[in-house]
């Protein structure tokens, strides 16, 4: 009974390291064929040609505000200010990210990502009124 547990736990502890150098090989051979041949999506230049042509604004409507059926909220989104609005109806009505929304506004990402922070925090706490 010992020999066969300790044929057990060896072939167990062979299984596992098995499966743990495979899996880092797997990963090395995904990184270099990545690196190799990389999309064309991916490069920073091609980023604006490409939003632009996924950007329709005629497909949905561009407010958020037409989308909202709660009175308290709609309330509550009128009182922002108008950039940030717009951020938010990128944001959330058109799926962009803060990336992107920068890149049709003209900011920063960061100041973006700012207001639209600063704008949830302000319908949080108008709504919790």
């Amino acid at each position: 009974m010992k020999t066969n547990d300790q044929l057990n736990r060896r072939f167990i502890t062979y299984m596992a390291n098995l499966i743990y150098y495979n899996s880092i090989n797997y990963d090395k051979k995904r990184r270099m064929k990545n690196n190799r041949f990389p999309l064309t999506i991916d490069n920073d230049e091609n980023l604006e040609s490409s939003l632009l042509i996924t950007y329709d604004s005629e497909s949905v409507p561009l407010n958020l505000k037409d989308h909202i059926s709660n009175h308290s909220l709609y309330r509550a989104y009128e009182s922002l200010p108008k950039q940030q609005q717009k951020i938010l109806s990128l944001a959330y009505v058109q799926g962009l990210n803060d990336k992107e929304i920068s890149k049709l506004l003209g900011g920063s990402q960061q100041n973006i990502s700012k207001h639209r922070l600063k704008a949830l925090a302000k319908l949080r706490k108008l709504l919790e009124e």
